[in-house]
């Protein structure tokens, strides 16, 4: 069966008044799923950079502002059967 496990970066200091909020490293989070994958033996099938756009363009037009990108990673994996039975709890 094939599944997938997603990775979002973690934010490491909230917004501010004058500030954007900060989220941890892109190194940092493939280190993330490099981990995972050890701990798990998951059986990789693909990894992908997955990449969206926030089309607030109200807001975008209203402040000047470069619309937010979200970046995460995306594991596509086989799952086995003991995986199945841990995720079915």
């Amino acid at each position: 069966m094939i599944d997938f496990q997603d990775f979002f970066p973690q934010i490491i200091e909230d917004k501010g008044f004058f500030a954007d909020a900060k989220y941890e490293s892109f190194s940092l989070l493939v280190n993330k799923v490099n981990q995972w994958i050890s701990e798990t033996e998951a059986k990789v099938i693909n990894i992908e950079t997955v990449v969206l756009r926030d089309k607030d363009s109200e807001r975008t037009r209203f402040l000047a502002e470069e619309p937010f990108i979200y970046q995460f990673i995306r594991v596509w994996y086989e799952r086995t059967d003991e995986q199945k039975d841990e995720s079915s709890t």
